[in-house]
């Protein structure tokens, strides 16, 4: 239902304004804010594992955005136009829990090789400002766990005593309740033009991953291995970025 909506949009627009050709591409960093939260049932006063986290996490993508530019009258003297993209590229996040809030050096660090899927809109102003709303997945292809001596990944049962550090996508559809992270982001760009179609562009985006639920009723069952009741993850991250933009016209 949504695809239909998007692509009576489009045909919409295209009836209604010029449409030209948008692409663009480029690289960006974030720093996160972790959110996990893990009820461990063999908690006692002394250490727990239970409870809520917050920690500080890294990613780092390269994009392609790829769709249409629709120019608006030129009686408008805000906006000159706005843009419908699709965005894919490559996604790296790594997330990291503190299982003790008294011991900080006994962590949990995930790494995660995601392909990004999502779609964007933007307003483009006239002074080549643009704001974007968008959403989509992150799709993790493969995973890694740490293999430093205080960061294992204890409390997954089997998956810890199993001893394993790597995850294909497997892998990681067993042990996730549902195997893909969705994502909503604000996005701020200014676009300096190299010529009337081709652009440098600069910008930052806010981020909020709402993450994965491991699935602890697969990973307990048949496996005498220590495991959480239940344990989730998400995270807010701001992001900055460059690339270089084509088919948007000044």
């Amino acid at each position: 239902m949504k695809l239909k909506l998007i692509m009576l949009f489009i045909i919409i627009s295209s009836m209604s304004f010029p449409a030209n050709f948008e692409f663009a591409f480029g690289g960006g960093v974030e720093d996160s804010a972790e959110f996990s939260y893990a009820y461990d049932p063999a908690t006692n006063v002394w250490l727990s594992e239970s409870g809520s986290r917050i920690d500080n996490g890294l990613s780092a993508n390269a994009f392609i955005d790829i769709g249409a530019n629709f120019e608006l009258p030129n009686t408008n003297i805000v906006l000159n136009s706005v843009s419908l993209l699709f965005e894919t590229g490559y996604h790296y996040y790594m997330r990291v829990r503190t299982r003790y809030e008294d011991y900080p050096e006994y962590k949990h660090r995930f790494f995660y090789h995601n392909l990004i899927l999502g779609v964007i809109t933007k307003l483009n102003f006239n002074n080549d400002i643009s704001f974007g709303i968008g959403a989509g997945i992150y799709l993790p292809l493969y995973s890694e766990s740490s293999k430093r001596r205080y960061e294992v990944n204890i409390g997954l049962a089997s998956y810890y005593y199993d001893g394993y550090k790597k995850f294909d996508f497997k892998k990681i559809s067993y042990m996730y309740k549902v195997p893909i992270m969705p994502y909503i982001k604000l996005n701020l760009e200014r676009n300096l033009y190299m010529s009337k179609r081709w652009t440098f562009k600069f910008g930052a985006n806010l981020i909020y991953n709402f993450g994965m639920e491991f699935d602890m009723d697969k990973l307990k069952s048949g496996s005498y291995g220590y495991g959480y009741d239940k344990y989730k993850f998400s995270s807010l991250s701001g992001e900055v970025f460059i690339g270089f933009g084509f088919g948007r016209p000044k």
